[in-house]
């Protein structure tokens, strides 16, 4: 027997609508789905077609309203300053040229240094394409992050797999991204240690003081005071797992 408010015909249409409107990536793409083609009664033609009316110019509403959210959002975000983005995230930390130096000058103040230091040696190995150039390159990287040493005063902090794997690929036949899994693993331990610190710290508290009263960063050179659009410089890192 027939539900009076709705239905199976109806509950089908708008389960199968529902479904082909969230695989669509916007509303203005949408295509009516297969459910359509479902053999309804005459009398219940007025009723799907207003139906379909009521829940394409909902589902359009709310669209619209994402879109108007994610404008304000943008906005918002335009109105942060440059020191202020390097809190948004680690990644934006690293891509912007004062961050990166006022980072570097914070790790050297705990003595951990070489792990930036390293990151940055295997983001310039990644961008070589000559093979004498990456095999050069790359040994240097492996006799002064990843040898033993006496003192150990640059090694990184790695597992020994990892160690060994890369002591194994520069023996056979170096690339440009031997170290990859290494570089990772020293990305992960200071976006989850150093990086932390380093937001509740006194030199990046210093960093967002001087920028909200319109002065020059501390810990910076000029020319890279010079330079505040982050769009302007290109990105050194796209992502690292």
């Amino acid at each position: 027997m027939r539900n009076s408010n709705i239905s199976a015909n109806h509950r089908l249409y708008i389960r199968n609508f529902l479904n082909d409107f969230r695989r669509q990536s916007s509303v203005n793409e949408y295509k009516l789905p297969n459910a359509l083609s479902l053999a309804v009664t005459d009398e219940e033609t007025a009723d799907l077609s207003a139906t379909r009316l009521s829940i394409s110019n909902s589902l359009t509403s709310v669209h619209k309203q994402c879109e108007d959210d994610d404008n304000e959002e943008s906005n918002k975000l335009l109105d942060i300053g440059r020191v202020a983005l390097w809190a948004v995230g680690f990644e934006k930390l690293l891509n912007d040229e004062m961050g990166l130096h006022v980072f570097t000058e914070f790790l050297k103040k705990e003595f951990s240094q070489e792990n930036i230091q390293f990151w940055i040696e295997c983001e310039k190995l990644k961008k070589l394409s000559d093979p004498d150039e990456i095999r050069q390159k790359a040994s240097s990287i492996w006799s002064t992050y990843l040898q033993d040493t006496d003192d150990g005063s640059c090694r990184i902090n790695i597992d020994s797999r990892t160690r060994h794997e890369c002591q194994q690929s520069l023996l056979n036949k170096p690339h440009a991204n031997i170290f990859e899994k290494a570089q990772s693993q020293i990305f992960q331990l200071m976006k989850l240690d150093s990086y932390t610190r380093f937001l509740k710290s006194n030199m990046y508290k210093e960093c967002i003081m001087s920028e909200m009263e319109g002065k020059s960063i501390p810990y910076t050179a000029k020319s890279q005071q010079s330079s505040v659009n982050n769009e302007e410089r290109p990105k050194i890192i796209d992502s690292l797992v």
